[in-house]
This record gives C-alpha cells, structure tokens and sequence, in this order.
C-alpha cells in the first residue's frame, strides 16, 4: 500500500512540474483536448450516456438479462445478471460497462470473481465513438467505423471467453432475480441526467488532463510520429486515435494502430474505472490484463479483417475541425433511434405503473 502511495505521489509531483515547466505548450494542449471534447466526444456521447440511463433505471437491464441468460454462463463463467454490464458495455462506451458490473456485485447478483472476471471484457468503446467520431468524423468512411466495431467487439469477446478460467476453483454467486425499484418517469429521466452530466464531465476530464500530459511527455522524448501518437494513445486513447488518423501511413496501418488503442482504452479510461470501482473493493489485475489483451486481439482481429476486405484512403482528409459537421448525419439519425427508443420505454414503464395500480 505505501508503494502505490508512493507512485501516486512521484507522479502527482512530477506531473506538477511538468505543467508549470511548460505551461505555455500546456495551454495550447488544453485547447487541443478541448476543442476534442467539444467536437468529438460530448456530440456522440453524452446524448447516448441520457439513453443508456433511461434504460439503466427504468428496468430494461432486467429484459437484457433474460434475453442473454443463455450464453453468459456456458461462455464467460458469469451468471446471467453479468449480461446487463456487457450489452450496455457494448452500446454505451467508457465507462458504463465497469460501472454496471460493479453495481451488480453490490447488489449480489454477481459474486467477488464474476464481478472481476466480467470487468475484463465488459468495458468497451460505444458505437457512437467508433461509428460516428473515428468512423465518419475523422476517416469520412462508415466502412472504417464499422470495420473497427466488429473487430472490436470480436476481440471483448475473446477475452471474456479466455477469463472464463480466471478464479474458476472459486464459487459463483447463486441464481438471482434482477428487480427495479418503482420510479416515476420524472425521476428516471431526472436520475438518468444527473448521472449523464457527471460521465460527460469525467470523461472529458480525463481527456483533458491525460492529454495534455501526454502531448507534454512525448515532446520531451524524441521519437517519431507513430512512436508519438503510440504514446498518446497508451495515455488518452481519444487523443491517440486524431493523432492516429493524421500520420503519414498507409489507411490499413491506420486502422490496425486505431483498434489496438481503442481496445486497450488509455491510461485515462483507466483511472475512471479505478474510481468508479474503488468503493467495491475488486482486484483490478484481471481488469487490466483483460484491456491489455483486448488492444493485442482487436489489432489481430483489425489485420484479418483488412487482409480479407482491403479498405483504400478515405474520400476525404480527416480533420478534428470538421468532425461536428462530418458526424452530423449519422448523430441525426442515431437521436431520432434513441428518442424513439425512450419514447417506448416511457410508453412501457405506464402501461406497468397503469397495470399496478389497476390491480390494487
């Protein structure tokens, strides 16, 4: 404990001198991951963060676990609750899927080694950044975005399959029923808002600080641009992937260095999770290793794909500037999906309450 405390302090002090060392690049930096934040990350994610909480508290989670509950377990070793955190993992992006697996082992529904064993492969980027912010903002090509998904998702759920052996000597949680507390329709969207303000936040903290630290950090180290975008995606993996699509390499190589860092997810989606499951008391290590192994396979996954399907330059050079613009379509369409969606789920949660209160 007093080496981890250690670390924390060496790297909060060195991160102090390296921001006042050079505060006039910090700044300039800062702009960088804010204008990304403002362009990129808050248009394709934060509507989504709303959605999935909507969903999250209005009970939905119970249908995805008996949909799901037929594979969760001959495949991942993780009882059926466990497929709630993977689907919405899968569909919302950083770092709902953690956040989710550890809600469920708080509420026993999940034990101490499902809980960790699903961490390793529940966490994962959302459709609307891969699609949207890589795909169509950045690369102008829905092939690419679709083409980094399916590799994406192929890889977590590899991984999930490979920890199905991790702890399997110890025992597994009993069969449980997920239930929701009753709320009104008021206090969901209210709940779903403040929990989509604070994710928002988090994340384009994250972004910020972790990137501009590693903007700073490889200016100090002289490498090359693909060392240099390497190195921001390890850090910032949102930063990593813009710096990706701007070097000089071929579309294939691109790609391939997109998967791995997306899959790996960054220094700084790691630091959330940290934070989000500190108060549960799991180990982290399977979390870790799982991301570690999901950056390796998805790049794997990414050179199959592209061997079998070659994909050319894009029709156009990426550019964070016009992303906003680039990505407008696609969030068009993807608003009027997911408002009809809670729209449904408003509809259903009434006719419950309506049946309720009927019955009594």
């Amino acid at each position: 404990m007093k080496i981890k405390k250690l670390l924390v302090w060496v790297f909060a002090a060195g991160a102090v001198v390296l921001l006042a060392a050079n505060a006039k690049n910090a700044v300039s930096y800062a702009r960088s991951a804010l204008n990304i934040c403002f362009e990129m990350v808050v248009p394709t994610l934060f509507p989504f963060f709303i959605c999935s909480g909507i969903l999250i508290y209005s009970g939905f989670c119970e249908l995805l676990a008996k949909a799901f509950q037929f594979c969760m377990y001959p495949l991942f070793r993780v009882s059926p609750a466990g497929s709630s955190a993977f689907i919405l993992g899968i569909v919302s992006g950083y770092p709902l899927g953690a956040v989710t697996a550890g809600e469920l082992y708080a509420n026993s529904y999940l034990s101490k080694t499902e809980a960790e064993r699903l961490l390793a492969f529940c966490n994962n980027s959302g459709p609307l950044f891969i699609l949207g912010s890589v795909g169509i903002a950045l690369y102008s090509d829905i092939r690419c975005g679709i083409a980094l998904y399916i590799a994406h998702i192929l890889a977590a759920l590899t991984v999930g399959i490979l920890f199905r052996f991790y702890g399997r000597k110890k025992h597994s949680a009993p069969p449980t029923i997920m239930t929701t507390p009753e709320r009104s329709v008021g206090e969901i969207f209210d709940i779903a808002l403040q929990n989509g303000i604070r994710n928002i936040l988090t994340v384009c903290g994250a972004v910020l600080f972790f990137g501009v630290l590693s903007s700073l950090i490889t200016d100090l180290i002289p490498s090359s641009g693909n060392i240099s975008a390497l190195i921001s995606g390890v850090t910032e993996f949102v930063t990593g992937t813009v710096k990706v699509a701007g070097l000089d390499i071929s579309m294939a190589k691109k790609l391939i260095l997109t998967s791995v860092i997306v899959g790996f997810a960054g220094i700084s989606v790691h630091a959330q999770v940290m934070a989000v499951i500190a108060k549960y008391n799991l180990s982290l290590a399977p979390y870790i290793i799982g991301k570690a192994l999901h950056g390796v396979i998805a790049g794997l996954y990414m050179f199959i794909y592209l061997y079998a399907h070659p994909i050319t330059e894009a029709v156009f050079e990426p550019s964070v500037s016009r992303s906003f613009a680039a990505a407008s379509a696609f969030e068009t369409v993807t608003a009027i999906a997911a408002v009809m969606l809670c729209v449904i789920c408003a509809l259903a949660l009434y006719v419950k309450n309506y049946k309720t209160q009927k019955g009594h």
